[in-house]
């Protein structure tokens, strides 16, 4: 490759990468002027061009990215779902007191997050009158899907192959990997993220604190633990 062709090769690389900049850039405003605007408006009375004019984007840069006010909302949701890093793969099986505790401790600070309650009522008020919401509930926003819920599910498969968890019901009945996750992260969800959804004076406890996550496990553990 000459001089001349390596210059120009590097020009283009610098320049997609600066336009792959600005477009981050405006993604991440977007979606911090959608959320600020459907919390303190509602989703009814906020339209796209207000959140644009908020973000100071063109109209035509959100509508080719978002076109419908739902996308939108359900990437503002989505966003809300994501921890500040990549999430990580299922630790190994074999020490279920270990995956549990390690998999519950990055949930607890996910739905202790700001805004997650707020979020959630906003759909609850919202959703009667919004028939387009149902689907991100269902979906995007539900507490218990999504990459945390996949990573969870995985590892319990994981550990159930293993040999060291076995989901039976109190009946002998054998249940999914699916069920035994959603009992999980609903005992951790019980002490974060439900009572404000009802009490907007309901202080959550410190998602650090190691009682609500260790609670969980213990009553995971003498429920599904083999013993081996």
């Amino acid at each position: 490759m000459s001089v001349e062709d390596r210059a120009v090769t590097g020009g283009d690389t610098c320049q997609a990468g600066y336009h792959a900049q600005i477009k981050e850039e405006n993604r991440a405003r977007i979606i911090r002027a959608a959320r600020d605007l459907f919390l303190a408006r509602g989703y009814d009375k906020t339209s796209l061009a207000q959140i644009a004019k908020q973000a100071r984007v063109s109209t035509g840069t959100l509508f080719k990215r978002y076109p419908t006010k739902a996308a939108l909302f359900a990437a503002v949701t989505s966003e809300q779902w994501q921890l500040d890093v990549e999430y990580a793969a299922p630790p190994p099986p074999g020490d279920p007191r270990f995956g549990l505790d390690h998999i519950g401790r990055d949930y607890a600070c996910l739905v202790a997050r700001p805004g997650t309650a707020a979020l959630c009522r906003l759909i609850i008020t919202e959703l009667p009158q919004m028939p387009e919401l149902a689907d991100i509930v269902g979906t995007g926003f539900a507490i218990d899907r999504g990459p945390f819920f996949d990573r969870l599910r995985d590892y319990l498969e994981a550990e159930a192959h293993a040999g060291t968890l076995d989901f039976r019901s109190a009946d002998g009945q054998p249940q999914s990997a699916c069920v035994v996750a959603e009992q999980f992260l609903g005992m951790i969800c019980s002490q974060l993220l439900w009572p404000q959804l009802v009490r907007t004076d309901f202080v959550p406890p410190n998602p650090t604190d190691p009682a609500i996550v260790d609670e969980a496990v213990a009553l995971m553990l003498k429920r599904y633990s083999t013993g081996s």
